[in-house]
């Protein structure tokens, strides 16, 4: 079950008509939250649902336990020994929790992509080793849930946030179905208020999830799933059929395709999570307004790197380590751990060095500058003007889109393959032959269009005029979004293709 697909259509109304009858209280909505959650999960994977509910059960423990020692070292009287002892103890829990989820992971999702890599390397130096893979279903979302349970864990054992008594509430945490599958991954201290709280009927609430839920599902069902099934698929399965023309609209579809695909799916999670009264984080802010890299990685999936900042980056380089202070190796670090939790393949890691290395020339760049700042301010005012900013936004909408080469490819052969065939000329077509048809090519303009509108209507006159539709009566908006939707049900077919990262 899908988003954008017609079970949900039927799911949809019948979780919500079940969540708002039961009495208000927080423990019976969050009963019937849990009940939507597992069956959520199980039309994906039945039988890893009990996996599922026992990395619950496991963090929820570890966190109990963990709190418990740290209550027990701050007691008035606690000799300076039973503190030593009751910390041991909570590192202890610490320790379990991480060695489970990050384990779960490893076995999982890396395994394979570990004794492959490690054969390769034996080979290289003429020892041919049979190292035995183990092909194992990958757990749905467990990449997202993961990073949630271990950011939840981290969090009790600082002292950041108590943890939950609720064994309810928790499993709810985990187990809340609009971002089960594919973010955003949200943090304890946000959610757990929320679902100890009794929820209660917000009409303008369900009005902003609806309308983003509306949004989401026209940018994932019809602008990312027509690029991929007619311009994006067809070129890198077969780029040595078409021409550069053709590589370089791929490209730029693929580029369209993945934001509105995840941004998309997240604007549906957000949406749905409104309509049950639950606010979760914002995961994408216009990404193609950025004009530099770390600006880009703010705006990009901001949950996962707002977590691989936090939780990574900042213990590495502010601890007591070598990489303590040394930031461009942290940078490094960070995408590189990125690009493997994207996937276990080559190409995900070279992507993540790729933006590593690309942060680490925009760090240097940036210090350099300031140099020159310090020195004379007309630099200041350099850096500033409209050719340094629009240059700037080029260079870094460019690099990115360059990087999804190998993000997008399935081997580097393939990547490298596709790669010349950007730069080489070729006599083939411009257009796969399913989108080279008028009614065709005009839907992919209409696809690159809508993606340009969602940005501009965030700036100058283009926000303004986005302000006006909103103000305008209800009984209007009502009569847009209808149309709307009667335009998606003749050009969208039904049950559209599942989402990218609903693989991660």
């Amino acid at each position: 079950m899908i988003f954008s697909g017609v079970e949900f259509a039927y799911f949809l109304p019948v979780a919500l008509a079940l969540y708002w009858l039961v009495p208000r209280r927080a423990g019976a909505q969050n009963a019937v939250l849990l009940v939507l959650g597992y069956l959520f999960y199980f039309t994906w994977s039945p039988r890893l649902v009990p996996l599922f509910a026992l990395a619950t059960l496991v963090d929820y423990a570890a966190a109990r336990f963990i709190a418990a020692q740290r209550e027990a070292g701050g007691r008035e009287g606690a000799t300076p020994t039973e503190q030593a002892r009751r910390d041991r103890l909570a590192r202890l829990g610490l320790g379990v929790s991480l060695a489970y989820n990050l384990g779960q992971l490893c076995l999982f999702k890396y395994l394979g992509f570990f004794a492959e890599s490690l054969a390769a390397m034996l080979a290289t130096v003429g020892v041919h080793a049979s190292l035995p893979v183990l092909h194992l279903a990958l757990p749905l979302g467990i990449s997202f849930y993961t990073f949630q349970k271990i950011a939840y864990v981290v969090d009790v054992y600082d002292g950041k946030i108590p943890a939950c008594r609720s064994p309810l509430t928790f499993a709810t945490f985990v187990a809340f179905f609009p971002q089960l599958i594919a973010g955003p991954i949200v943090r304890g201290d946000d959610t757990l208020p929320q679902l100890a709280a009794p929820r209660r009927p917000d009409a303008e609430q369900w009005r902003a999830g609806a309308g983003l839920f509306l949004l989401g599902f026209v940018k994932k069902a019809y602008v990312a799933d027509f690029l991929a099934r007619y311009v994006v698929d067809p070129v890198f399965a077969d780029p040595a059929q078409f021409s550069a023309r053709a590589h370089w609209l791929a490209l730029a579809g693929y580029g369209v395709q993945v934001f509105c695909d995840f941004s998309g799916y997240s604007e549906m999670a957000i949406g749905t999570g409104r309509l049950f009264g639950v606010e979760l984080p914002k995961n994408f802010d216009y990404p193609l307004l950025a004009k530099s890299l770390p600006e880009l990685w703010r705006r990009w999936h901001i949950t996962l790197n707002t977590w691989l900042f936090e939780y990574v980056f900042g213990p590495l380089t502010t601890g007591t380590s070598w990489l303590r202070g040394r930031l461009d190796a942290g940078f490094l670090v960070v995408f590189l751990a990125s690009g493997l939790w994207h996937g276990a393949r080559a190409t995900f890691v070279v992507w993540g060095l790729v933006h590593g290395l690309g942060l680490v020339v925009h760090h240097r760049w940036d210090e350099a500058w300031r140099r020159l700042c310090r020195k004379d301010r007309a630099w200041v005012a350099r850096r500033r003007s409209a050719p340094y900013v629009a240059l700037s936004w080029a260079l870094t909408q460019a690099f990115f889109l360059l990087s999804l080469v190998p993000f997008r490819s399935a081997s580097l052969g393939d990547a490298a393959r596709f790669a010349r065939g950007l730069l080489a000329p070729h006599a083939g077509p411009a257009l796969p032959a399913a989108s080279a048809a008028p009614f065709g090519a005009l839907q992919v303009a209409l696809c690159f269009a809508l993606f340009a509108a969602y940005h501009l209507l965030e700036i100058g006159r283009g926000a303004r005029l986005r302000d006006a539709f909103f103000a305008l009566h209800p009984v209007v908006r009502g009569a847009v979004y209808g149309a709307v939707v009667a335009l998606l049900l003749l050009l969208v077919p039904v049950s559209a293709g599942t989402f990218i990262y609903a693989q991660f």
